[in-house]
């Protein structure tokens, strides 16, 4: 099983290709530049860090206030003599009943013996929840999506799992060095950068959109966490002036998100005078020890986000999917962000620090929306796509639809046979992107698990007309234009790969990223000879990692269709 390149990022002759949880970057040529692997050792679960940086106390039983054994709940008189029933004398009585005669079990005891069984499996089996039933994929998150600024000076990334933003700096010769990383409170989807380069903004799962500054130093996190680490004895006093007498200082207060994370109890309801077996004692203590636990790991992720600027600058009811930040022709001084989201939402919201003043939307999507692209070459108009038959496209200042381009429909006709074409009846949407040939405005669209690259004109009479559709050797899962080249990289999945052996013993191995050169004769684009083979050293990255969890992480898009309508 080889891992793919599943995200590519071009900057100038430089390729940058995401590669599960590593950063490879390559020259024109796909010669390997340098490699950024994930720190894997540096990165826990909050609940982790809680237990390795405040450990919770262990009592045992042995110690508890009543060593002697728990007091008798029930006396019975034999011969005028009152005898206290304990759990040993239950024990040996249950021993000389079995002495006598053979043990039976009534219907209902029988059917409270699996009811326990079966709710004891399923505890086992959904225990830890997913992240224990999926730790391979926990260890390395993969690279969800990289983003460059406008001078190429820094490469943004995000993590899945992890939720964590990383920020590197670029030499301008394919290597990277890291400056910083840090974990959102909710997972993100999808990232933009401001015109000046200044401010990332995060669009996460939950529908919020954080703004948070491009360049960070732990050193210049701010002064919350600090206050919560501070107690009254540790506030310095300043010394005395002339003019005004010595005050302590006062403590900055810690924020929402800390202060209740610390007024949470962690004293039950039940204490050792009102449990009156050993067993329930038991309970109690281990009940002590998991409040204290989720204590600290709520504790632990509220400090940790409070150690960075981030600012919430507007909010959806649904998971957002795609976020970009446009400037219109018509109006040079102002910016907008548009935002869309699982629920077929497209929104118009004003730049910072107006984002919370909606413009309007752009509304007529039938399912979600999974992206959004406004080419560079006609900054007035939005083309968007997701789970519906169609590109759609877009006056996005207006909100006016201008039209639609057909995608399933073309999918149809490209596949080989009637009997495959049969078999889809829905597209999802992964990527959409701009390349500029001349004066012509070329919109390049893929969709999950279909091998085929769409090509649109965007025409002056502002229509989508479909020029060419490419046939590939497997699922495409990104594209990307080498300008420097002239040549469009579109990454594909080896395991999908429609090579026969005789093609990838000449190729050198099986296709992980095709190189598309224009024919200007003919007016089309062909696959050339290059791009990358995938390697072993690929594939012994993705060796902790199955099939399935392969397939769970490169294809997700078709997971945000809320119903199947075919079957209703």
């Amino acid at each position: 099983m080889a891992l793919p390149c599943h995200v590519l990022k071009v900057c100038d002759g430089i390729v940058f290709a995401a590669r599960g949880s590593n950063i490879h970057s390559f020259d024109s040529n796909f010669n390997p530049i340098s490699v950024w692997k994930y720190p894997v050792k540096q990165q826990k679960t909050n609940g982790e860090k809680a237990e390795s940086e405040t450990p919770a106390p262990v009592v045992e039983a042995e110690e508890s206030p009543a060593p002697e054994g728990p007091p008798a709940k029930k006396r019975k008189v034999e011969d005028g003599e009152v005898v206290a029933v304990t759990e040993e004398s239950k024990d040996e009585s249950k021993e000389d009943t079995a002495e006598g005669q053979p043990e039976t079990k009534t219907e209902s005891q029988t059917q409270e013996v699996n009811r326990r069984s079966r709710r004891q499996k399923q505890k086992q089996k959904t225990e830890g929840g997913w992240a224990k039933n999926n730790k391979a994929v926990l260890e390395k998150p993969f690279v969800q999506g990289m983003y460059l600024t406008t001078d190429d000076r820094h490469l943004v990334a995000i993590t899945g799992s992890d939720k964590t933003i990383w920020v590197f700096e670029h030499d301008g010769a394919g290597n990277l060095k890291q400056l910083s990383q840090r974990a959102m409170p909710k997972r993100p989807c999808a990232l933009a950068l401001t015109p000046d380069d200044k401010t990332i903004l995060s669009a996460d799962k939950f529908g919020d959109v954080f703004s948070l500054p491009l360049l960070f130093t732990p050193s210049e996190s701010t002064a919350a966490d600090a206050a919560t680490t501070t107690t009254a004895s540790e506030v310095a006093t300043p010394e005395p002036t002339p003019s005004a007498p010595a005050t302590p200082a006062i403590p900055t207060p810690p924020t929402t998100d800390v202060a209740k994370a610390q007024s949470l109890s962690v004293k039950p309801q039940a204490n050792e005078l009102t449990v009156h077996t050993l067993r329930n004692l038991k309970a109690l203590e281990n009940q002590k020890r998991c409040l204290e636990r989720q204590k600290a790991a709520k504790l632990a992720a509220a400090l940790q986000a409070s150690q960075f600027e981030h600012t919430l600058q507007l909010g959806h009811v649904s998971m957002l999917t795609s976020v970009a930040v446009a400037v219109h022709p018509s109006r040079p001084g102002r910016t907008y962000i548009i935002t869309a989201d699982r629920d077929e939402h497209i929104r118009v919201s004003r730049g910072i620090p107006q984002a919370h003043v909606i413009e309007g939307f752009l509304l007529g999507h039938d399912e979600f929306v999974s992206r959004v692209c406004i080419p560079e070459a006609r900054r007035d108009v939005l083309i968007s796509g997701g789970g519906d038959d169609d590109l759609f496209m877009w006056d996005w200042v207006s909100g006016k639809l201008l039209g639609k381009a057909p995608v399933l429909a073309e999918v149809k006709k490209a596949l080989p046979s009637a009997e495959d074409a049969e078999k889809v009846n829905k597209v999802a949407v992964t990527r959409i992107f701009d390349v500029q040939q001349g004066e012509k405005t070329q919109i390049l669209m893929i969709c999950e698990r279909i091998p085929l690259l769409l090509i649109y004109t965007l025409t002056s009479a502002n229509t989508l007309q479909h020029t060419q559709t490419l046939s590939l050797l497997g699922n495409p899962l990104d594209v990307e234009y080498l300008k420097a080249e002239s040549k469009l990289l579109v990454s594909i999945d080896p395991n999908t790969s429609s090579e026969t052996q005789e093609e990838e013993a000449s190729n050198g191995g099986v296709s992980s990223i095709l190189a598309l050169s224009f024919d200007d004769s003919e007016s089309s684009w062909k696959v050339t000879i290059g791009g990358l083979k995938a390697t072993e050293a690929a594939e012994e990255e993705s060796s902790s990692l199955s099939p399935q969890d392969l397939q769970k992480l490169l294809y997700t898009t078709e997971s945000l269709r809320k119903t199947n309508k075919d079957d209703e």
